[in-house]
């Protein structure tokens, strides 16, 4: 029995490498006759196993003497009725299989007869549990309709542009930050250039100087950019100014005080010919009007 399952077991996996092997080559016919065969052959391996095995009946132990009085076979009996649990003896031309499984089989026995008593005697008591409140859930329904779906789209669109819309201002304006700041440095040096002074920045640069300088302000507002101009305070000292190059210009406030406006006639208006002109014609009514302003809108 062996050696046949071996054989069928080498074939299955004959077939199927095989077919892994030419499933793209094999036509659709062969393909289902070769899932055939690998399914004749699986089976055949399942059911080609050994036998159940089948607990032969113990039977009972031949007497050399005749059990012809009714005593003896009473207390055959009795002996039978207390020992039902314990093992049974075993015949001698029982194989080593039938020997193991009878013993099993009585073990088994004895230890549902021992799970019996033992359950029988427990008395479990059970937890009285008591429910003083029970809420039940209320059903919540949600109606979908087109137009909520609707909705809910555009907003989302709306809301993407406006945030699109936002990113690119600011990339925008950073740009213009940017440029407005090179724009400034440039002609801060072209000035420079044409002025002529002392040059504060290389005598700095120089060791052993010996001028105090002075910073304003002195601690600068983190997140700009900053134009640094030196000014020559006396010998000993030079004041640093830093001033941000990426900000707007600064109104200049001014203490003169802004004239009122005086009352002054307007001169008379006078037409082509020489007269004055008529007086405006008058406005239309109230119903008139707002059937215009309807027709407008």
């Amino acid at each position: 029995m062996g050696f046949l399952r071996n054989t069928i077991a080498f074939a299955f996996v004959a077939v199927l490498v095989f077919y892994l092997a030419m499933a793209g080559e094999l036509a659709e016919q062969e393909q289902y006759a070769t899932i055939g065969v690998m399914l004749v052959l699986g089976f055949t391996f399942i059911f080609s196993g050994q036998p159940k095995f089948v607990m032969p009946e113990t039977g009972q132990v031949p007497s050399n003497q005749p059990s012809v009085e009714t005593e003896s076979v009473a207390s055959e009996s009795e002996v039978e009725d207390s020992v039902s649990t314990v093992e049974a003896p075993l015949p001698d031309k029982m194989t080593l299989k039938e020997r193991k499984a009878a013993k099993i089989r009585a073990a088994q026995e004895a230890q549902r007869a021992a799970m019996a008593t033992t359950s029988d005697q427990i008395e479990v008591e059970l937890p009285v549990v008591t429910v003083e409140a029970v809420h039940v859930a209320d059903e919540y329904v949600v109606e979908v309709s087109p137009e909520s779906v609707e909705e809910a789209d555009i907003q989302a669109t709306v809301a993407e542009r406006a945030s699109r819309h936002s990113e690119i201002r600011q990339r925008i304006e950073a740009r213009r930050r940017s440029q407005m700041a090179d724009i400034r440095a440039s002609s801060a040096r072209m000035w420079e250039e044409h002025a002529v002074r002392e040059d504060l920045v290389e005598l700095l640069q120089k060791e052993g100087h010996g001028i105090a300088v002075l910073d304003e302000p002195a601690q600068p507002e983190a997140g700009h950019i900053y134009g640094a101009t030196f000014i020559r305070i006396d010998d000993q000292r030079v004041l640093k100014y830093r001033s941000p190059l990426d900000s707007g210009f600064e109104a200049v406030i001014t203490t003169e005080k802004v004239l009122e406006n005086e009352s002054i006639e307007l001169p008379p208006l006078i037409g082509p010919d020489g007269n004055p002109l008529p007086l405006p014609l008058p406005g239309p009514s109230g119903a008139l009007a707002a059937l215009k302003e309807e027709m407008n809108e």
